[in-house]
């Protein structure tokens, strides 16, 4: 296939998924919001900040310049920004005059803050009648940069034009599998993140594998509520769901999970995030899964009580006894 792809983002996610589709041989225009970023790119065929020690592929071209111009002709945009800048992204594409074949693929993972709608109501609100799909999975950025066996998630309503992804980014390492559930994908992709940290806490504290599993079991009945509520099918036999869940709550690899293991031991959110430069997504949803849920007469205990134990200065006795009360009541 002779497609022109771009992909909006170059922070770790951004440039693995650019390159692994540039080595599948197809030229990629990566958006990047630092100057200093396209420049490395380009010049030196590195991003250090987000993928140290890997040399990403010549066919990849660094872009400073989000306009209508440099995305013309775009076959496929994959959108991959932190979650609280994917609307302002939307909206400013909405207003370009692209080509009717140009398809999207989401890959942040979030909820829009202010309108409490998942990325893809977002998107059909203001890029309504096109093609677009969810790509979600268990895909650590550097690991899939390093080629090894990851497998994710293509969820769209439309199979054709899903196959018409996984055909641009499967290869030897990498396979996409598809899914016809978009919402069940999104509502997976965000909930996960926020099991991940109640999981740090859990292993923060020493509670137990125990005690692990029983959180792990209250944030999938969490997932399934959502699902049942907004008509998703609640199928997470897949990367999406099961896949993505393990990945994101087994080990401290995963920023949200290292994020309740430090929470455990006793630094607050604050100082974390202060010091982190780097966004965690599971702390950013819950504030916003938690009004959803209140919104829509739903009880998501385990949200609740992320979101409490992430805004309020807990002991860390006070800590345990409310991760204890929500996995066991």
């Amino acid at each position: 296939m002779n497609l022109k792809i771009s992909v909006i983002g170059s922070g770790a996610w951004g440039t693995a998924i650019a390159n692994l589709i540039a080595k599948n041989s197809f030229a990629v225009s990566l958006f990047a919001h630092s100057q200093e970023v396209v420049l490395e790119i380009n010049k030196k065929r590195t991003n250090q900040k987000y993928l140290p020690k890997i040399k990403l592929s010549s066919k990849i071209l660094a872009v400073k310049d989000l306009s209508e111009p440099n995305l013309q002709g775009s076959d496929l945009v994959f959108i991959v920004t932190p979650s609280q800048t994917v609307e302002d992204i939307l909206k400013e594409i909405s207003a370009f005059k692209l080509n009717t074949k140009t398809g999207f693929v989401i890959c942040s993972k979030g909820l829009d803050q202010d309108k409490l709608k998942f990325f893809s109501q977002v998107f059909e609100e203001f890029l309504p009648n096109r093609k677009f799909a969810i790509l979600s999975g268990p895909n650590f950025a550097l690991e899939v940069a390093q080629e090894v066996p990851t497998i994710t998630t293509i969820a769209s309503k439309d199979k054709k034009f899903a196959q018409k992804i996984i055909k641009v980014l499967q290869n030897n390492y990498f396979q996409a599998h598809y899914s016809d559930d978009p919402i069940t994908t999104e509502i997976a992709a965000v909930l996960k993140n926020v099991i991940a940290i109640g999981c740090g806490i859990v292993d923060g504290l020493n509670l137990g594998q125990n005690a692990k599993a029983a959180l792990l079991n209250q944030g999938v009945q969490e997932i399934l509520l959502l699902c049942k509520k907004l008509k998703g099918s609640g199928n997470l036999n897949n990367a999406a769901g099961f896949g993505d869940i393990f990945l994101t709550c087994s080990t401290t690899k995963s920023r949200n999970n290292a994020l309740g293991y430090e929470i455990a031991k006793g630094r607050s959110f604050k100082e974390i995030d202060a010091k982190a430069h780097k966004t965690f997504e599971g702390a950013i949803s819950v504030k916003s899964i938690v009004r959803l849920a209140k919104k829509m007469k739903l009880q998501l205990k385990l949200c609740e009580t992320i979101e409490e134990i992430l805004n309020k200065n807990f002991s860390i006795k006070e800590i345990k006894e409310k991760i204890t009360k929500a996995i066991l009541e």
